[in-house]
């Protein structure tokens, strides 16, 4: 590769336009409502409180792995990654980063020459 080819990696980040939460039945509801009223023992990862998965969000995810031709995995794993951060009380956030729910998938578009040109996309995961 040339030393004057650039290339450049995107994580884009897309919330899903599911009526409750990822691992929980809060409403996603909140954008006029007062803070922290949309919480509940899960989101703020009290002891004994057990995420259930929104399955809408799953198929919703698995539609835009279609649309991207991704190859959807046969397993997926989701995983706690922890840190600290002001607005995450619970100090980790549940992840299947590490065994995505597809990858090896593409975007063409239009290049300015008009030739089509393939966006590779390395993997569709979900996370909270």
């Amino acid at each position: 590769m040339p030393v004057s080819d650039i290339i450049i990696g995107l994580e884009i980040h897309c919330q899903l336009s599911t009526k409750t939460k990822l691992f929980c039945g809060c409403s996603t509801d909140y954008r006029d409502d007062a803070p922290n009223t949309h919480v509940c023992p899960v989101c703020m990862g009290l002891p004994g409180a057990m995420p259930r998965l929104n399955r809408q969000a799953v198929d919703d995810a698995l539609k835009v792995a279609k649309a991207l031709h991704l190859s959807v995995l046969p397993e997926s794993e989701f995983s706690r990654k922890n840190y600290f951060y002001p607005d995450l009380p619970k100090g980790y956030q549940i992840t299947m980063y590490d065994r995505p729910l597809a990858e090896g998938g593409w975007l063409e578009v239009e290049a300015d020459d008009g030739t089509p040109k393939r966006i590779r996309i390395t993997r569709i995961h979900l996370e909270e």
